[in-house]
């Protein structure tokens, strides 16, 4: 797929890059937190994680701006499983395992910056967290997400209860056993 072919994510993209840096104000609250929250459907209650909710916030105000609809079928909510579950259903889910294997076959480039980064996390047995890809590289992504702290040195955790909106750098090995990518074809 080509990236002219996706103006909605690349637009939600752009719009992910000018707010890195937003911040709660208290535990998952604040004004930016509570817009995030709100956007989805149904809306998330006050103090809700919002990993989520801003990657959902982020196609709705992208596609506001361009004038378009994107997939009636996509997730519109705040949690993050849905938008695996929806992938796998609809053929857009790309597994870590294979994306290390392709990537280091220098095959194809499978991923493309606007596409969704989720991380399997053991303790819950479940996807827990969701980003935007930024950048993609041989070793893994360059991710902006929402609800996670400042990249911190030397760390090999994903963390998903933090209190802001950051870029992060992610190997291939931090996105669990069972983590992926959703590719947005929009």
């Amino acid at each position: 797929m080509r990236n002219e072919d996706r103006p909605i994510a690349l637009k939600a993209l752009e719009l992910a890059r000018a707010n890195i840096g937003v911040t709660e104000v208290g535990d998952n609250a604040g004004a930016a937190v509570r817009a995030y929250q709100d956007s989805c459907i149904p809306p998330l209650p006050v103090g809700s994680p919002w990993c989520a909710a801003v990657v959902r916030f982020r196609l709705k105000q992208a596609a506001t701006a361009l004038g378009e609809v994107y997939d009636k079928t996509f997730p519109r909510t705040g949690w993050a499983p849905d938008y695996s579950r929806w992938a796998k259903g609809n053929n857009a889910w790309v597994s870590v395992s294979s994306v290390k294997v392709m990537e280091a076959s220098g095959v194809i480039r499978v991923l493309l910056p606007g596409d969704l980064a989720l991380f399997y996390f053991s303790a819950l047995g479940r996807i827990g967290h969701i980003g935007v890809i930024e950048e993609v590289h041989d070793w893994g992504v360059v991710t902006i997400e929402g609800n996670t702290n400042p990249e911190p040195e030397m760390s090999a955790e994903v963390e998903r209860d933090g209190d802001g909106y950051y870029r992060k750098v992610r190997h291939w090995s931090e996105f669990g056993k069972f983590g992926g990518f959703v590719q947005i074809g929009f």
